[in-house]
This record gives C-alpha cells, sequence and structure tokens, in this order.
C-alpha cells in the first residue's frame, strides 16, 4: 500500500515539476546593447530550495519538498545586424534535482540558443530598447516515469522585448515582456505512458532597477509577474494556470579578471505549483 500511495503521489507531482520553466529573466545589464566583436563566457552555479506545494491558492499538504542544484556554462559573441547591434549564446547545463522521499534525477540540462538585436541603442544617452528570440532544445536528460527531470522532453521557444533608460545619476530603470511557447511532451506519464502534454502560452512582464555605487560595483533589484501556461492532457484541461510573483536581488562586482554576481530570488506569491523559497545563483563572466 505505501509503494502504491508513493507511485500515485509521483504522477501527480510530474503535473507540475516536469514543466518548471518559467520566464527568460533578464541579467543585469543584459538591456544594454554590447559592442562588436566582442565574446564571453559565463559560468552559472545555482542553487534552489522549493517547499510548499499549492493549488488555487491553497497549500496542499503531504508534497514532498524539492532541491537542485545545477551549473550553467554559456558562451556568447557580439556582432552587427544591418548596422545593429547583435548578440547570440548558447547555453547548456547539468546538475542534479532533489525531491525528498525520491530518487536524486543527475544528467544535463535542455540547451538555449539565443538571438538579441537593437533596433535602439544610444550609447552617449544610455537608452536602449532589444528584441531577443530564445529557442530551447529538449537536449536534457529525461524518464516519463520519473516525477523529476532536468530536461522537459520538448521544444520551447519565446520572443522577449526590453527596455532600459537612467532615471536619475547612478540609478537606471529597465522593463521587459516575454511570451514563452511551449511544444508538445507526447511521453509525458499521466495517467499513463506516452500521453501528449501541451501547455498554453506563458507570460511574463519583470520590472527593475540598478544602482552603480561607481564603475565597479552596482545593486539591482527586480520583480516579476508570470502568468499562463494552462496544462492539458490529450486535450483535458488541467485547471492550473500559472499565476506568480517574485523578485530577485543582484550585486555585481567588475575586476580586471572578470565580472562576478551574486543574486538571491524567491516567490512572494503562487497560485499553482511549487512555492520557491530560496534561490541562490553565482555567475562568472569573462570577455575574450
Amino acid at each position: 500500500m505505501q509503494q502504491k500511495t508513493k507511485k500515485i503521489l509521483l504522477l501527480l507531482l510530474s503535473t507540475s515539476v516536469i514543466t518548471k520553466a518559467y520566464a527568460i529573466d533578464l541579467q543585469p545589464g543584459d538591456v544594454i546593447a554590447p559592442k562588436p566583436g566582442i565574446s564571453a563566457l559565463q559560468l552559472s552555479y545555482q542553487y534552489s530550495e522549493r517547499s510548499d506545494y499549492y493549488s488555487h491558492g491553497e497549500k496542499i499538504a503531504g508534497r514532498p519538498s524539492v532541491s537542485s542544484s545545477i551549473y550553467y556554462a554559456r558562451v556568447g559573441h557580439s556582432f552587427e545586424v544591418a548596422q545593429l547591434p547583435a548578440y547570440f549564446y548558447a547555453q547548456t547545463g547539468a546538475g542534479a534535482v532533489h525531491p525528498e522521499g525520491f530518487d536524486s534525477d543527475k544528467g544535463v540540462t535542455d540547451t538555449t540558443l539565443a538571438f538579441a538585436i537593437w533596433p535602439y541603442a544610444n550609447r552617449e544617452t544610455q537608452t536602449y530598447l532589444g528584441a531577443a528570440l530564445y529557442w530551447v532544445l529538449p537536449t536534457g536528460s529525461y524518464d516519463a516515469s520519473r516525477a523529476f527531470n532536468m530536461g522537459e522532453n520538448r521544444h520551447r521557444t519565446a520572443l522577449q522585448i526590453g527596455y532600459e533608460t537612467p532615471l536619475f545619476e547612478k540609478l537606471a530603470g529597465m522593463m521587459a515582456f516575454d511570451a514563452l511557447w511551449y511544444g508538445d511532451n507526447t511521453d509525458a506519464p499521466i495517467p499513463k505512458r506516452h500521453q501528449t502534454l501541451e501547455q498554453d502560452v506563458l507570460y511574463t512582464a519583470q520590472v527593475g532597477a540598478r544602482y552603480d555605487f561607481n564603475q565597479q560595483y552596482s545593486l539591482t533589484g527586480t520583480y516579476y509577474y508570470t502568468f499562463g501556461r494552462e496544462t492539458s492532457y490529450n486535450g483535458v484541461d488541467s485547471d492550473n494556470p500559472t499565476r506568480l510573483q517574485r523578485f530577485q536581488a543582484s550585486g555585481i562586482g567588475n575586476y580586471s579578471f572578470g565580472r562576478i554576481t551574486l543574486q538571491y530570488s524567491r516567490d512572494l506569491k503562487t497560485e499553482n505549483g511549487y512555492f520557491e523559497d530560496n534561490r541562490l545563483t553565482l555567475r562568472y563572466t569573462v570577455r575574450f
């Protein structure tokens, strides 16, 4: 009976955990158009903790807490398209997700390809308007018998528009909006193998500010509001749309050997799914 109960819980969890990807979070300075001919390598470590699970705003008892540790590598290059600033990067990673009471899943993540272009980039006034297209490839580890996977077994695409401009001396404001489209996962495990998981478009608005103490150190804060992404299995709606509010704070240090970024974020309110209690990210970026 205990094994049967555990199996049922495992299947129920699959509706939310394997589809945890949310917005395309902009990092501090991402809306600033880079000068052409610059290559960059970014290495990141991200640790996350999720405990309480919510359904229609109500906390659901009996769900296991989940933590994850992931390492990312990103390589990018800046150039020009029709005399407009542009940037391309590829990112992938590896790590593990650790659900309480279940086996951990270790493996590689899905791979993200991104292309950004700036229709407007005024370096004198430090005002920028950029657009980016993302394509997430299903290269990550995936097993339909598991509730917790590193990959999602489906393609995803996103379109994002971002704007940044100075507000006061040493203070700049940023805003962005993105839409994320999901391909179908034709090997979802609910209620049995080879079910088709579909999800509606996910939208996110983010607003942030950056304060530059000097040329070396900066501090940023960002608020995110995410909505949409209701799921269905074989055409049957799950009635679980995403409505999520969260924030992120970042400290940036620029040194002769590269840039160090330390970020902390957590959810503020969620309607459906796991509540992220803490997320800590450490990034190292070097140009060459």
